[in-house]
């Protein structure tokens, strides 16, 4: 470990600077900033199928929330960590090997949502639910609320 006591150190200066640069690159607006999305249309294929793509789509929209370095989705159940301006990136693990990842992303300039997701080992949780993988695009706009 190295001992900064010394202002002029240069490996205290480095490591004061790279600590810095890390803060400042991952450092997020202090008010939570919502979004609503709908008319999300796109594909998905399953395990049960031999993962083939179909259309699918999302009858009702959700509203996202970007606080801080993590935020939220409604219908989501996975706890997301913020990764840059725009995207939340959420995953699970179990003890069985069930892995799940979404995915959603806003492109502010073109106001479209962009929400992927994934999911494999469900069997071991239960057979009546197949591995699964979707890309889903949506409209979205700024919510009122923040």
């Amino acid at each position: 470990m190295i001992k900064c006591e010394g202002k002029q150190n240069p490996r205290c200066l480095m490591r004061r600077a790279i600590l810095g640069l890390s803060v400042s690159l991952f450092s997020f607006p202090a008010a939570a900033e919502y979004w609503v999305a709908d008319r999300l249309e796109g594909y998905s294929a399953t395990s049960f199928a031999d993962y083939k793509f179909i259309e699918d789509s999302f009858s009702a929209g959700m509203r996202i929330c970007f606080d801080g370095d993590s935020g939220s989705v409604t219908g989501n159940d996975l706890p997301l960590l913020r990764i840059g301006e725009s995207t939340l990136l959420g995953y699970s693990t179990n003890q069985m090997g069930l892995e799940t990842v979404n995915v959603y992303q806003i492109d502010r300039a073109n106001r479209t949502l962009l929400f992927t997701q994934s999911r494999i080992g469900t069997s071991s949780v239960t057979t009546a639910l197949p591995d699964y993988a979707a890309t889903f695009i949506g409209t979205v706009r700024r919510d009122g609320a923040d």
